[in-house]
């Protein structure tokens, strides 16, 4: 951890590292290896308050801003990456609703967030769209002092599980408006019209559930929307940017996973009398390893500092995406390598990992997007 850390993220850091120590590792294994949503669990991960960490204490947060919530899942994803999935998918709407939301949006949603009374999703991607946002097809017309939804999104994580409170969706309000014609609205659990299907295995992300949603007639009041119409644009590309930086904690967290396993197994293995590291071809990777997680960090804060100063962070966190998470595929798949032919039995943590990574690598935005992003600016700066 860097030396600039401070007393509250010192406290923090510690916080979560006794819950993963104390709870999550020890009874983690049997819903990874079943793909079942750990809703004991993570209630009693909500009762600590952890959610809230980057929110304003006036809706109940603690204030911690990105930096602070970097550490939360760089923490969780060290013990499991899944449990960090559904704590930074459980941030994307959090985050929309605290930047954009109006104050009462913000009590009757945020805060009970923060206090983790349940969990949200955030619904973007469609079926035939992508990573294209302004293909969105789903659609919000006007009807007296509510909105009507139509459409469908995938991959929207921790919908659908027991402690699924609301979802953010994305929609056109204006269509002659294209990309600019877009808006955000809170869609409670349980509105009539608003469905959730079913959920299908990964091979990563195995506890966190990613379903679709489906919005047929569906109302909801006219203050439900996040923001201005038309802001939703602008929204999703600030919530991704952040969310970027999370997935990027993630990576990081997962990378040390990876490398502590390859590590401590590599230091006990013997082939023909001798310990494997004696062979400089197993120990490099791991020192250039070392090197990468140590650059990854400093990434993560450099952007998670511009994020909580207000400044550009764009191409920093597209940066710290791209190189944290092909960094854990890349870990994931040297720890796989030094483990041998263990490494493909799933009695051994290891086998789950190069899933895990590779999904870092698609969500938020693929390494190609972050590529196309990066290049951009380059052109344009």
């Amino acid at each position: 951890m860097l030396a600039d850390i401070n007393e509250d993220e010192g406290s923090l850091k510690g916080g979560i590292e006794a819950f993963t120590e104390g709870s999550l590792r020890p009874a983690i294994k049997k819903f990874v290896d079943g793909h079942e949503f750990p809703a004991d669990l993570f209630r009693e991960f909500l009762s600590l308050g952890y959610m809230g960490t980057a929110y304003d204490p006036d809706y109940d947060g603690a204030g911690l801003g990105v930096r602070g919530s970097a550490i939360v899942t760089e923490a969780l994803a060290a013990a499991e990456p899944g449990f960090a999935a559904i704590y930074l998918c459980n941030s994307a709407p959090m985050t929309a609703i605290a930047r954009y939301g109006s104050d009462e949006l913000k009590r009757r949603w945020l805060a009970p967030l923060c206090r983790g009374e349940f969990i949200a999703s955030f619904g973007v991607t469609e079926p035939h769209g992508g990573s294209d946002v302004a293909s969105i097809r789903t659609r919000a017309v006007e009807d007296g002092d509510h909105w009507v939804l139509n459409g469908a999104k995938v991959f929207s994580t921790n919908a659908g599980t027991p402690l699924h409170g609301v979802s953010t969706i994305i929609a056109v309000t204006d269509p002659d408006k294209g990309a600019k014609g877009l808006s955000t609205f809170v869609v409670p659990v349980g509105t009539p019209g608003f469905r959730v299907g079913k959920a299908s295995r990964k091979t990563g992300w195995r506890i966190a559930p990613s379903v679709e949603l489906f919005l047929d007639d569906c109302r909801i009041p006219k203050e439900f929307m996040v923001g201005q119409r038309g802001e939703g644009l602008k929204q999703i590309l600030t919530t991704l940017s952040i969310g970027r930086i999370l997935v990027a904690a993630a990576a990081l967290g997962l990378s040390r996973k990876a490398f502590t396993l390859a590590r401590d197994y590599g230091r006990d293995r013997k082939v023909g009398g001798r310990p494997i590291f004696e062979n400089q071809a197993l120990t490099f990777p791991l020192a250039d390893a070392m090197t990468s997680m140590h650059a990854a960090e400093l990434m993560i804060r450099n952007a998670a500092c511009l994020a909580d100063a207000g400044r550009d962070f764009r191409r920093e966190t597209s940066m710290a995406k791209l190189f944290c998470s092909e960094m854990a595929g890349t870990i994931a798949d040297l720890a796989t390598q030094i483990h041998g032919g263990y490494g493909m039995f799933e009695d051994y943590e290891v086998s789950g990992l190069m899933g895990e990574a590779k999904v870092l690598q698609i969500v938020e935005g693929t390494s190609e997007v972050q590529r196309l992003i990066i290049a951009r600016d380059l052109v344009t700066s």
